[in-house]
């Protein structure tokens, strides 16, 4: 038997690639379902950026005031549609399955 390690060292840096996107845009639609949407203005400003093993979700650039932070962190605040810490619990809620859908990504590449 050969040893193939750059070939397989290759494959998992290309799967393990594919399954932060993956994850990556499965949070990020969970993220906009729990985005407060008073004006839309801070769920069209999210964005996903991934960059090969690292994946990034952001809300509020570009917007002129600081209302990202200040949406997420309000927990007296109701809003009619969306909720306080629309990272966070959408994060905590995904976390279990990312390790699933990275290992799968993964897989498929070997």
């Amino acid at each position: 038997m050969k040893w193939n390690g750059a070939k397989a060292k290759a494959a998992v840096r290309e799967g393990g690639a594919d399954g932060i996107e993956a994850a990556g845009r499965e949070l990020f639609e969970a993220t906009q379902q729990a985005v407060p949407e008073a004006t839309g203005a801070l769920k069209r400003s999210g964005k996903l950026n991934v960059d090969g093993l690292h994946a990034e979700i952001t809300y509020g650039e570009g917007l002129s005031d600081s209302r990202a932070a200040f949406v997420h962190e309000k927990l007296e605040i109701r809003h009619p549609n969306g909720s306080a810490k629309y990272l966070e619990n959408p994060t905590t809620a995904a976390a279990p399955r990312f390790a699933a859908i990275i290992a799968a990504a993964i897989r498929r590449k070997l």
